[in-house]
């Protein structure tokens, strides 16, 4: 019963850091509470709560730093990363399963970005992105959708989000600049034209605007990828 009970609470413990970074409280290098703190606050034992970050450790997500403390791992991309591609070559999950997801994540994305609008720094942004859009090189494009990308997921200011999706967006790349590379120039102009549908459906609080232009952005994406 004992055992149960520990269970319980270490499994408090990490629900309680992962809610603290999904609100943005704790960003990547920010110091956590101490042991005590957060088992004091959970009303929970000490030791489950040193359980708790050795698992976040073991999984990349917490840096521990010798007389100092806690922090959000700079690193957790990566720990993030190797777990899919490692997943991805076990045939865990697919390159169909990975592309559905981040059509699903991109749509939150934006849904959280009309939710609170977008404001003018980022509206410069986005502008100044799809005016080098229009005019870059083939070789250039890959970059510039990287960019847009993750320009999305800063504009949705959800930590969680940003972090997950940095570390699909680092698997999935390798991918789209082999996409961009065989496209041909009616389809590169297709997908210009979701992107700026994207960002025109953000500014026009058009929620079926920007989902009909991820879902064409993607449908084009996925036509070169072999699943």
């Amino acid at each position: 019963m004992r055992e149960m009970n520990t269970q319980m609470e270490y499994e408090k413990a990490i629900a309680f850091i992962l809610d603290r970074i999904k609100n943005g409280e704790l960003t990547v290098g920010s110091k956590l509470p101490t042991e005590r703190a957060i088992a004091d606050t959970l009303h929970i034992g000490r030791n489950s709560t040193r359980e708790a970050l050795s698992i976040l450790h073991g999984m990349g997500l917490v840096d521990r730093v010798q007389g100092s403390g806690n922090y959000i791992s700079e690193n957790a991309n990566d720990t993030i990363r190797q777990i899919l591609v490692t997943l991805l070559a076990l045939g865990t999950i697919t390159k169909k399963e990975l592309c559905k997801f981040r059509r699903t994540m991109e749509k939150t994305a934006c849904m959280l970005i009309l939710d609170k609008g977008l404001d003018q720094a980022y509206r410069e942004k986005f502008e100044k992105l799809l005016v080098s859009m229009k005019t870059a090189p083939v070789l250039k494009q890959a970059e510039l959708d990287k960019e847009f990308h993750i320009l999305l997921m800063e504009a949705s200011d959800n930590a969680l989000l940003k972090l997950i999706m940095s570390a699909v967006m680092t698997v999935y790349r390798e991918w789209i600049d082999l996409v961009l590379a065989q496209a041909d120039a009616d389809d590169r102009e297709k997908l210009r034209k979701c992107h700026k549908g994207i960002y025109k459906g953000l500014i026009r609080q058009k929620t079926e605007d920007v989902n009909a232009n991820i879902d064409r952005h993607y449908d084009l994406i996925e036509k070169y990828i072999e699943m």
